[in-house]
């Protein structure tokens, strides 16, 4: 049987209750309550050892979790032979024995391509935070710009003024107007840089982290795209968890979700390497052999404060 490690108390602790809770709702709808061992594993490395060692006492043949990065290293070593699916999303923690579940840079980025190749765009511009998450984002793009058709990633400075994004746009096009603006960062300034964009004309795409802004920067954002969930797929067990619990659920709950669905699919850490891909509620994915995980999130246009799906 697989168990869940989650951050159930500490400063996590509102995020690993959701995720405890949308694992059970689904099992709850499919008619097998509350199969899946649920084990705190607090915000310390310390913490997640502890939790870790409880479960392979009861008999865990897989461990989902930890959420943290620094608590997945530490888990691994004190799993022994038995296999960590970590929900952290740095893939470097597949080079300390973990299977790498969470949603990566690399997902998003690779969406962002994808819709590039599909709507035959050939100039793709990064708004750069400088941060660890606009590097990630980067290093994606670079890698997989040639097989979409893309012959080169500029980048722009998020420090650049809203009101000077057009000319900035233009300037990293080579004198023309890109096709794509991507921008990974949520936070307020990206969000009205992404909006000026938008109102330049240039196709702008967020990141998954704009899955979780309010109604009210959806508005803001009208025409903008985002990388997300399976609309359908995430929308249902979203709705269901809305009604039963009066609180959103939210796309990291649906990672545990996905995880757990999985374990009990393999049963087992041998057969997480699986030749055919699974379908989840954030996408199609499927682990590698280096232990990272390919998933193809959705890119959503937002129309009106809803979303539609358009790659």
């Amino acid at each position: 049987m697989p168990a869940l490690l989650l951050p159930l108390t500490g400063s996590n602790a509102g995020l690993g209750q959701r995720m405890a809770k949308a694992v059970w709702l689904q099992e709850d709808l499919g008619g097998l309550p509350r199969r899946t061992l649920v084990l705190d594993a607090g915000e310390t490395p310390e913490q997640a050892v502890s939790a870790a060692q409880d479960a392979t006492q009861r008999g865990a043949n897989l461990l989902i979790g930890p959420l943290l990065r620094d608590q997945t290293p530490s888990v691994v070593r004190a799993a022994g032979q038995v296999p960590v699916m970590t929900l952290s999303n740095d893939n470097a923690l597949a080079q300390a024995g973990a299977w790498v579940f969470g949603v990566t840079p690399k997902q998003s980025a690779d969406a962002v391509l994808r819709y590039a190749k599909s709507a035959r765009s050939k100039r793709v511009v990064l708004l750069d935070s400088g941060d660890a998450l606009s590097a990630r984002a980067a290093s994606a793009l670079d890698q997989g710009a040639r097989k979409a058709g893309i012959a080169r990633v500029t980048k722009i400075p998020a420090s650049t003024a809203s009101e000077q994004i057009a000319n900035a746009l233009r300037q990293a096009g080579g004198g023309e107007m890109p096709d794509i603006l991507y921008v990974p960062a949520s936070d307020d300034r990206a969000q009205s840089q992404a909006i000026a964009a938008v109102g330049a004309g240039v196709t702008t795409i967020g990141s998954l982290q704009w899955s979780g802004l309010s109604r009210d920067a959806f508005l803001r954002l009208d025409k903008a795209c985002y990388t997300g969930p399976d609309p359908v797929q995430f929308n249902r067990l979203s709705a269901a968890y809305m009604a039963q619990l009066d609180e959103q659920m939210g796309v990291i709950a649906a990672l545990a979700v996905d995880a757990v669905a999985l374990a009990h699919q393999v049963g087992g850490g041998p057969a997480l390497d699986r030749k055919k891909p699974a379908q989840g509620l954030l996408g199609q994915y499927q682990f590698l052999p280096d232990r990272t995980l390919k998933r193809e999130l959705a890119v959503l246009r937002i129309n009106g404060g809803a979303v539609e799906r358009v790659a």
